[in-house]
């Protein structure tokens, strides 16, 4: 994962933020994969938008927060619309201020000689201002439903703590 560390205490970081089922999950890949269409499939869904584009990232006592800079803060860009500000369109409860950061998902395209985690046994973990949270991959393809795959991924999680 990498980040622009503005000091040891906060960082920035290129993806989505969005808390859903209380869990705060950061979608991150390169620019075009789908992050933020995603998102709007989860807001459809009951999450929360906290940031598009760039999260703001502190180290706040041992928690990761993240937050929207103030210039981009309730908006999201959908290539092909253009940009849309969520709380005029999925109304105030669609839109927080800020999320703890729970899990990590980056979206990765596609390789079918790529060997991807299918059982789940295996956690792995990314460094962020020194506070390893849980990450994992999850291939993007034509077909595959993102929105449903977080969902169950934030659920899981849920259950494992």
């Amino acid at each position: 994962m990498s980040n622009n560390k503005n000091n040891t205490n906060s960082a920035s970081q290129h993806g989505v933020l969005i808390s859903l089922y209380n869990i705060g999950i950061l979608l991150i890949g390169k620019s075009g994969i789908g992050k933020s269409e995603c998102a709007i499939e989860l807001l459809n869904k009951g999450a929360r938008l906290i940031s598009d584009d760039i999260v703001i990232i502190e180290n706040i006592r041992g928690s990761l927060i993240g937050k929207s800079p103030d210039v981009i803060k309730e908006l999201i860009e959908i290539r092909g619309i253009g940009i849309i500000n969520v709380r005029e369109i999925f109304g105030s409860n669609a839109i927080e201020n800020e999320s703890k950061i729970d899990l990590v998902v980056e979206l990765i395209s596609f390789n079918e000689n790529h060997d991807y985690e299918r059982l789940g046994y295996d956690t792995t973990f990314v460094n962020i201002l020194n506070i390893e949270i849980p990450t994992m991959q999850i291939p993007v393809s034509p077909g595959r439903n993102l929105s449903t795959l977080i969902e169950i991924a934030a659920k899981k999680l849920i259950f494992e703590r």
